[in-house]
């Protein structure tokens, strides 16, 4: 998958505080897998955050109806 400019930019933001900070780094590898690992956390705590709201908002149904919507969309017995 190819890296947009933004993915880039935030990758060489995050070494560059992790450099200035005093963090030492042992390879460009490692510092990679930190910056994935600190996205993939973002977008979790994003994604919960959503679904809260979702909660919240109302938005939401209990898991059997949409159990059985999905089986009437397939055309499965409910």
């Amino acid at each position: 998958m190819p890296i947009t400019p933004q993915e880039l930019e935030s990758f060489t933001q995050f070494a560059a505080r992790r450099l200035s900070d005093g963090d030492t780094v042992p390879s460009l590898e490692e510092c990679l897998q930190q910056w994935r690992a600190d996205c993939e956390r973002r977008e979790l705590q994003e994604d919960v955050q959503a679904s809260l709201d979702d909660y919240a908002a109302g938005r939401v149904k209990p898991l059997d109806q949409a159990f059985d919507d999905v089986r009437r969309q397939l055309g499965l017995p409910t």
